[in-house]
């Protein structure tokens, strides 16, 4: 599986305040909807701003709030004032999710993008990272992945092949588990010093979320408004 144009498309670069991290666009009965982890824009209110990185600048957004995920479910949706990124189908669809199915991550891990030009109308294009779905618990608890996320990712799709030519969202990241073991020094005792070490477990939280998000108040753009030149 590979991923296809219409999620690199549709993945953005997102800042609110002092957090930044990976936001993507998902269309529901004809309307367009941001999605991001909820810890990016955890202040966002109606009427608020948001920032999208475009031509190597960060650039205003003006956005409503959709709503948060309840409780812990680390997931926000918006309504953005302007239509923008890719216009192909993209589903949100995790119900026959298999363990040990492959999938596919992006974003823009510290920050990192890469110009595409024209091809992304401007847009920088985000990395993509392979893993493995490593434990499906109930929900609203959150997808396992065998991964390596980083700071930046946040926010981002988790993606799986649906059906030829179109790929389904089945997650947004979140964040990864990390441990902290002591300095040994060389005698093999464990010192004062401490460090934090990345143990590849992805934390993603299901996309059903974002249904219930955009059902409960289904505020999106209409799509009939898209202009193809934005």
């Amino acid at each position: 599986m590979s991923v296809t144009s219409n999620i690199l498309q549709r993945t953005f670069r997102i800042g609110h305040g002092d957090s930044t991290g990976t936001c993507f666009t998902v269309d529901m009965d004809n309307r367009r909807y941001l999605v991001t982890a909820r810890h990016v824009v955890e202040t966002i209110s109606d009427g608020g701003i948001v920032r999208i990185e475009h031509g190597g600048e960060w650039k205003s957004v003006p956005v409503d709030l959709v709503g948060h995920g309840k409780d812990d479910v680390d997931i926000s949706v918006l309504s953005p004032h302007a239509i923008f990124g890719g216009q192909h189908p993209l589903a949100v669809k995790s119900a026959d999710l298999q363990l040990a199915e492959e999938v596919y991550f992006l974003g823009f891990p510290y920050g990192i993008g890469f110009d595409a030009g024209e091809i992304n109308d401007g847009f920088p294009m985000p990395l993509v990272k392979r893993a493995i779905v490593s434990a499906l618990p109930p929900r609203p608890e959150p997808l396992l992945l065998d991964g390596h996320n980083n700071p930046g990712f946040s926010g981002g799709p988790v993606v799986r092949r649906w059906r030829e030519g179109v790929q389904a969202v089945v997650g947004v990241v979140s964040a990864f588990s990390s441990e902290n073991p002591k300095v040994i020094d060389e005698a093999g005792n464990p010192g004062p010093y401490s460090y934090s070490v990345n143990t590849g477990i992805v934390h993603a939280f299901n996309s059903l979320e974002v249904k219930e998000i955009i059902a409960a108040h289904p505020i999106g753009i209409a799509l009939d408004q898209f202009d193809g030149d934005q």
